[in-house]
């Protein structure tokens, strides 16, 4: 009989979530390492979510060490021919405080979604040298269904970066 030695790998990716954590919000991937005055690239994603018509992700960082140069929309709320409705994104960077708001929303009523997608790619920039930093997802962030009830958020992901 032949055996093999089995391994949990679910910290490989991200999006992996046991159930009991569930819906969450996360990064991917959760550590990037990058030079002075590079890019670093990371997606923000919202996991096994139910009857959701909206997302309000605030990420923090540290303003000393990183700055926001762009922030795209992800595809989970953009299947307008499933719905046949549009989905809206603006995002608001405070440099200062280091806080970025990202919000994602179906424009209608009744209008919802179950499962795990992309909500927005964020390129930071490095200011400087340093070991370590983290991004947060905060308590702030809410997900809410079509009458705008909160729906609670088991799972608040955190990345790095590091910088040399």
């Amino acid at each position: 009989m032949l055996g093999c030695d089995l391994y949990d790998n679910a910290e490989l990716n991200p999006r992996d979530l046991d159930s009991n954590f569930t819906p969450g919000l996360v990064f991917d991937p959760v550590a990037r390492a990058t030079t002075v005055g590079a890019a670093a690239e990371f997606d923000v994603f919202v996991v096994a979510a139910e009857n959701i018509s909206g997302i309000h992700a605030q990420v923090s960082y540290d303003p000393n060490r990183l700055s926001v140069t762009n922030v795209t929309t992800g595809d989970f709320f953009t299947d307008t021919v499933q719905t046949g409705q549009a989905s809206f994104f603006i995002y608001d960077d405070d440099p200062t405080a280091g806080v970025l708001d990202i919000n994602y929303f179906y424009m209608g009523n009744e209008i919802n979604k179950s499962g795990t997608g992309k909500i927005a790619t964020i390129l930071f920039n490095t200011k400087q040298s340093f070991a370590e930093t983290l991004l947060e997802i905060t308590d702030a962030s809410e997900l809410v269904d079509e009458d705008d009830v909160d729906i609670q958020i088991l799972t608040k992901g955190t990345a790095t970066v590091t910088s040399n």
